[in-house]
């Protein structure tokens, strides 16, 4: 009883959120008389979400977004976290690294999709190259955080407990007191992630939401460029529900 009454409180918000912005878009479809290939009324749309569900194509072009962003938030993690370990445990490796990270850091994912063309052609390695340079920054630099925050005194018990040397320590210290700010890394990058998958998807997509976004521009389809935004929104805050979960699951020891 008490899970039902929580889910419901935390899914109020976005409820009323949804029905404000229902409510101003039909005031300025009102106002504004656009015409409707410029700004379609939110029956329209919901019409046109709806018949993509039924048809299921909505389900390809998000399984597809999906997939793209997963595989680069993965590649991103196995790198970024054994990195930002090394770099937060070592302030040598971090003096070395640091400059190389700070001078890619600020270099919007936008900026290599010509490269990304280049390198990989049109193919879904190009795709997945944009979306990592967009997860890969903030799962390291909050795993650098992390473990440069772990309590010198648990350091310290550790090795009087028996981590006698640095894989241990790591294994048995480290790594678990860092873990909270870990996942709230790998929160954020899978949403920086998510929202860089319309610019992966402009290099010659046939399929996704930035596709399914770009092709109803082209095509003078509002209502699908509204559907693909809707789609993205709905299933960043379901998988933004779910690292939640995770992180207070991991939030214990802080």
């Amino acid at each position: 009883m008490k899970s039902s009454a929580k889910t419901a409180a935390s899914v109020l918000p976005y409820l009323w959120a949804a029905i404000f912005i229902v409510f101003v878009w039909q005031m300025a479809v009102v106002f504004t008389q656009a015409h409707v290939a410029l700004l379609p009324p939110p029956l329209l749309t919901a019409k046109t979400f709806a018949e993509m569900v039924i048809n299921g194509q909505l389900f390809v072009h998000a399984g597809a977004s999906l997939g793209r962003v997963v595989s680069a938030w993965l590649l991103s993690a196995a790198i970024a976290i054994p990195l930002g370990l090394a770099m937060g445990r070592w302030r040598r490796f971090e003096h070395l690294v640091d400059p190389v990270v700070e001078l890619f850091r600020p270099i919007s994912p936008l900026a290599w999709i010509p490269l990304a063309i280049l390198w990989f052609g049109i193919g879904e390695t190009g795709k997945i190259f944009i979306i990592f340079i967009a997860t890969f920054f903030p799962i390291l630099l909050n795993t650098v955080s992390g473990v440069k925050g772990v309590d010198p005194v648990l350091i310290r018990a550790g090795q009087v407990l028996g981590c006698d040397n640095d894989r241990a320590l790591f294994r048995k210290v480290i790594l678990p007191a860092a873990m909270p700010t870990i996942v709230v890394g790998l929160r954020i990058s899978f949403g920086t992630g998510w929202a860089a998958i319309i610019a992966a998807e402009l290099v010659a997509a046939q399929v996704g939401l930035g596709y399914l976004i770009a092709d109803g521009m082209e095509v003078l389809r509002s209502d699908l460029v509204l559907v693909g935004m809707v789609a993205i929104g709905i299933l960043g805050v379901l998988i933004d529900a779910v690292f939640r979960t995770i992180n207070d699951r991991f939030s214990w020891g802080t």
